[in-house]
Parts: C-alpha cells; sequence; structure tokens
C-alpha cells in the first residue's frame, strides 16, 4: 500500500508463477498424506501389529500433529479459491459451476480388508487416521482444481491484455486511514436528504486530501462539479466499463487526459451532498451501476 500520493505497488501474474503456487500447495497436501498412511495402513503382519499397539501413544500425538496439518492446509486452500474466484473475474471468466467445486467429495475411503487390519489396533486412531486421510485426499483434488481454473485464467490475461488493463481492479483511496462507510445498496437513508434513495456506489471515509487513484487506465470524461456529487472525475476505461469518483476536494486532472491504473486524480474532500471527507466512488458496465466491491482485487493486479 503506497504513502500519500505515491504509485500502488503491482505484480506479475504469469503461468510459471501460478503452476509453482499450485505445486507448493499440492507438495505440502502430499507431505500431509504420505505422513498419515505412513502411520502404517500397509503394516499387515502380526509383528507390526504387535509394535503399532507398543505406539499407540505416540501414534496418537504423531496423528494428532497430523490432523492440524491438514486443517492448516484446508484454510490455506479456502484462501486459494477465494483468489482463484477474484482472479476469474478479472480475465473475464465465468465463476466454475458449484458441482464443479464440489469434485471429490463422497469418494471412497480406503479398502475395507486395510481398514478393518488397522482397526483392530486401535479403533480411535485408526478411524481418525483414515478421516484425516480422507480430508487430505479431499484437499488434493481441490488444489488440481484450483491450480487448472487459475492457469486458465492467467491464459486468459495474457490474451486479453488490453481488455485486463481496461477493468476497474484497484481501491481508490489506498490510504491506510481509509474505511468503506457505505455500500452499494437498493435502499438507505441519505445522511443529507434523510430520505431513502439507492446507494449505486461505495463511500469510502478517509482524511481530507487523501489522495484519489484511477482504478484502471482509460480517458478523463468530465473533470468538474456535479450537482449533489460536487467536485468529480468520470473516466471511461473502454470494453464498456466506466468509474465515478464524487465529493472531491481538489481535482489534478482535465477532460480528454489519458491516465493509467493508480494515476492521481485529485484529494478526499467534502464537496456536494456530503457530511464529512470521503470518496463516492462508482463502478459502471455497459452504463449499469454495478457494486464495486466486485473490482477491489488490488491483490491481483497486471502490470
Amino acid at each position: 500500500m503506497p504513502d500519500g500520493g505515491g504509485r500502488i505497488r503491482t505484480m506479475r501474474v504469469s503461468r510459471r508463477v501460478v503452476r509453482l503456487a499450485a505445486l507448493a500447495a499440492v507438495a505440502a497436501g502430499l507431505v500431509t498424506i504420505a505422513f498419515v498412511v505412513s502411520l502404517g495402513f500397509d503394516g499387515a503382519r502380526e509383528a507390526e501389529l504387535v509394535r503399532l499397539r507398543l505406539e499407540n501413544r505416540h501414534l496418537t500425538d504423531n496423528l494428532g500433529r497430523v490432523e492440524t496439518q491438514v486443517g492448516t492446509l484446508a484454510s490455506t486452500v479456502d484462501e486459494l479459491s477465494e483468489q482463484e474466484q477474484k482472479f476469474r473475474l478479472l480475465a473475464g471468466l465465468p465463476d466454475l459451476d458449484d458441482d464443479i467445486r464440489a469434485v471429490g467429495v463422497g469418494g471412497p475411503l480406503p479398502e475395507a480388508a486395510e481398514r478393518e487390519e488397522f482397526l483392530a489396533v486401535s479403533p480411535q486412531v485408526a478411524e481418525r487416521a483414515y478421516a484425516t486421510a480422507y480430508d487430505a485426499e479431499l484437499l488434493m483434488r481441490r488444489l488440481d482444481l484450483l491450480g487448472s481454473s487459475i492457469e486458465e485464467a492467467a491464459d486468459s490475461v495474457e490474451m486479453h491484455r488490453q481488455v485486463f488493463l481496461s477493468r476497474p481492479s484497484i481501491k481508490p483511496v489506498q490510504a491506510e486511514e481509509s474505511w468503506i462507510s457505505s455500500s452499494f445498496s437498493q435502499s438507505r437513508m441519505h445522511p443529507v436528504l434523510q430520505v431513502n434513495r439507492p446507494h449505486p456506489g461505495l463511500d469510502i471515509s478517509a482524511l481530507a486530501g487523501t489522495p484519489i487513484l484511477a482504478s484502471a487506465s482509460g480517458t478523463v470524461t468530465y473533470a468538474g462539479t456535479k450537482v449533489g456529487y460536487g467536485k468529480t472525475v468520470e473516466i471511461d476505461h473502454g470494453f464498456g466499463y466506466k468509474t465515478r469518483y464524487a465529493h472531491a476536494g481538489s481535482i489534478q486532472v482535465a477532460r480528454g487526459e489519458r491516465v493509467d491504473r493508480g494515476d492521481l486524480l485529485g484529494e478526499v474532500g467534502k464537496t456536494g451532498l456530503a457530511t464529512a471527507p470521503h470518496l463516492h466512488y462508482e463502478v459502471l458496465v455497459e452504463g449499469r451501476q454495478v457494486d464495486p466491491r466486485q473490482y477491489l482485487l488490488d491483490d491481483i493486479v497486471y502490470e
């Protein structure tokens, strides 16, 4: 996150990086599964069963650690899934169907013969071990799906670079002392007019003078004062995308000017119908106002 009016940081998204990230996650899953399997699922000999009985406490302790590792991996996969959905949106791809995302659910547990042999040693530990192995297997299937999905999105981004650069994708106020004070909604009480009316954007509160940044590359189509909005900047990004930045304290661009993602547009203020310093930010797709939260994707920015 930049200080003051500095340019935002970007990162390059490449197929190589996507593959490495997916492989790293898969490797973590494989280590987990290998450890679970090593608990003794293949030890069917009598001597092995005796040894397992003697080491039951040690086995239980190890299993607890494996369960923790699988739980941590599950959280990581959930986070990766959220990023994958954002990445697909940014790449212009539809979200994966729920049935596809449920891949692997309901798969079989290990073979009954192996299961009964280990159950004879320690039923409780065996049940936990097999359940953990099952969970790890499902995580592996999810990781494989996410890796393929992210790579598909990366390919799409490379093929449609200009569309990608034109799509709003960053929070227009990057200061640490900023927060979303009002969300996109069909009806809310207007703080000045005291009547219920739609709120077609996000209000991002910040200190007066905080930099306002362009959320994507485009051409400034309006830079002036509008009734209700106060000092306003509007940008046409092409490909059906437009953004509006209202209640500014000052404007630093002019109509017809070409801007890049992260360029300074003006400063936060409280002009127009505003009671405190904030930015009113709108995203329009094919002329229709949509929820800007869908386009706050600072963690996935193409340079």
